[in-house]
């Protein structure tokens, strides 16, 4: 049994590798804190890897050093690491389970997922299952439901509601991405394609920006962005 256990932080990755530890007592266990760890042996013709490193468990944190240009999942296969993924990560957002299953990952966890709950979610991956927790799966479903009038929602002219400024809480990192592509004009499919994302799923971080601004519209949505000085910092990125 070999499994690899990646994650940036040490007290983690160590309680981690103690949990799997004592769920195979057998088995060839490896830990590393970034992804720049990964052996990189590439046939010298094409980007294809010189090398296969097969394991039957691998144990991933959604953002780790090393994947800041792709998924952590794309990065694995292209230096050659095999078997089912596991992500034991710090998000519980549904967003954030669609990205990494549709990125291939066969379990989406949060890292508060009790350590009972979480050995058996591990051997089920280790021995060909999936696992997604039951209120992640019913926000999945929530979402397809809510996809349909999604288009309606993000671009109403309805009454815009009170209140000017900061957003009733902080926009996540990627909603933040979404916002500075927002104010470019750009589309739902130019903003998926240039931050490798679904057109329902950035859809879904649009209708959720409204709502945190308070906006009626994309139009709205980045005005009042703007006053609250929340582009200021988020422009140049999305114009590399």
């Amino acid at each position: 049994m070999k499994i690899l256990v990646a994650d940036d932080h040490p007290l983690f990755r160590d309680a981690l590798e103690l949990s799997i530890r004592q769920a195979w007592p057998d088995a060839e266990v490896g830990c590393i804190g970034s992804l720049l760890e990964l052996p990189v042996l590439r046939n010298p013709d094409d980007d294809a890897p010189a090398a296969v490193f097969r394991y039957d468990l691998i144990v991933l944190d959604w953002r780790m050093p090393g994947a800041e240009e792709s998924d952590p999942i794309s990065v694995l296969r292209r230096s050659g690491v095999q078997g089912p993924v596991a992500v034991v990560t710090g998000a519980e957002d549904a967003l954030t389970a669609l990205e990494v299953l549709r990125c291939g990952a066969e379990a989406f966890l949060p890292k508060t997922t009790p350590r009972r709950i979480l050995a058996q979610a591990l051997r089920l991956v280790a021995d060909g299952g999936s696992f997604v927790p039951k209120c992640v799966a019913l926000d999945l479903m929530h979402m397809t439901d809510l996809s349909l009038d999604i288009d309606e929602a993000e671009e109403g002219d309805g009454p815009s509601p009170e209140g000017e400024g900061a957003p009733s809480s902080p926009l996540t990192e990627r909603e933040q991405q979404v916002l500075s592509m927002l104010a470019t004009g750009a589309t739902n499919k130019e903003i998926g394609r240039h931050l490798s994302l679904q057109e329902v799923t950035v859809k879904l971080h649009t209708r959720r920006i409204l709502r945190k601004l308070g906006a009626r519209n994309r139009t709205d949505a980045v005005r009042r962005a703007q006053q609250a000085g929340l582009l200021s910092r988020s422009l140049n990125e999305a114009s590399t």
